[in-house]
């Protein structure tokens, strides 16, 4: 009995603690500040306290995970680039339940990877992006999510462990990053990967992540468009890679430049059967659907006029000899979905095929 009545009387201090907490935060000027768009690492701590109608931007997102429904697992990466031997066990403890915040925190600290981790600041259909530090540096956390969505019925078809699968997509972008960053591309530098975690440069000011493209009103576009287009050519001839989803979301703008992210749909093309003869003419198909979704960008936000051919000349190389195969923008999104521009051997995948 004296056990029982110590925890309630625990559990009552905590709940009184937690409600002195709560209206200190509300009275506070962040609070208040509807502008204020980044946490101090202070301010995490309390935020799973902040009632709902009190959370502000950024809080709101952290909590996000652990609100968000359990989803079935309905799609599987058969990865080249991931085996068994990228897979360290010991981190998540081969988690099947989707990882919250504070599981993704107490795990990241445990593992010295960060020394706090921030808030999450965006979430795309696939991954969750957070704000990290480590040892007052700035870092993100990308995290591939176990539970996933799909509206194509081939992946729907597929099942398997979802930490294991979540991490060959995180080993497939990681190695992707750091073949761009070596390439010399305007990428976030790539600093580690354990399982479905990615951990990269923090692409900002003052803990103010950069804001995508297409949040940004230029002063001088046909600069910004030129650096995009040399960053198109590098991406194609020395990294020998083809983004598949360039676009005004995936390009940061940091200290006037364009910073390219997101990679996981990304083509090698340095692998022979990408330069296969039945395989490139598609493979090209995809590059163009890049170049022309910046140019229609570009004239559709500052009247920006470009001549399609020139720019796919200069980025392709020889390669823009080959006839233009005209599939439409649905047809190569599927084929990149299908991953049927891929090859399963991994030992392959450096392999250069150029003959240069």
């Amino acid at each position: 009995m004296a056990k029982i009545k110590e925890k309630t009387k625990k559990v009552s201090d905590l709940k009184e603690n937690n409600e002195l907490d709560v209206g200190k935060e509300q009275e506070s000027d962040i609070v208040e500040d509807e502008a204020f768009d980044i946490l101090r690492v202070e301010d995490i701590e309390k935020a799973d306290r902040i009632k709902s109608t009190k959370k502000i931007k950024g809080v709101t997102r952290t909590t996000r995970a652990v609100e968000r429904p359990e989803k079935l697992m309905i799609s599987r990466a058969s990865n080249k680039y991931y085996t068994s031997k990228d897979f360290d066990p010991s981190f998540m403890q081969m988690q099947e339940q989707e990882i919250d915040y504070q599981k993704l925190r107490s795990e990241l600290i445990s593992y010295r990877a960060v020394t706090d981790l921030v808030a999450e600041i965006n979430s795309g259909k696939e991954a969750s992006i957070y704000s990290a530090h480590l040892n007052g540096a700035p870092l993100i956390v990308k995290m591939f999510r176990l539970q996933l969505t799909s509206h194509n019925k081939a992946k729907r078809r597929r099942v398997g462990n979802p930490l294991t699968r979540a991490t060959s997509y995180a080993e497939t972008e990681y190695f992707f990053m750091s073949k761009a960053y070596r390439a010399g591309l305007n990428v976030p530098t790539p600093a580690m990967k354990i399982n479905n975690i990615i951990l990269m440069q923090f692409i900002g000011t003052d803990w103010v992540p950069a804001p995508q493209l297409r949040k940004v009103p230029l002063e001088e576009p046909e600069l910004m468009f030129d650096e995009i287009v040399e960053q198109l050519k590098i991406m194609y001839q020395k990294a020998r890679l083809i983004h598949g989803d360039f676009s005004e979301y995936n390009i940061l703008v940091h200290e006037n430049k364009p910073i390219i992210i997101d990679f996981p749909q990304a083509i090698d093309m340095s692998l022979v059967g990408n330069r296969s003869e039945n395989r490139i003419n598609s493979n090209l198909q995809v590059l163009q659907k890049d170049i022309q979704t910046i140019i229609n960008y570009f004239e559709k936000q500052y009247n920006l006029k470009a001549s399609f051919n020139e720019i796919y000349r200069y980025i392709a190389g020889s390669d823009a000899r080959r006839e233009r195969v005209d599939f439409t923008i649905e047809e190569i999104e599927e084929q990149i979905k299908l991953q049927k521009m891929t090859v399963r051997r991994v030992e392959l995948r450096d392999l250069d095929v150029r003959g240069k």
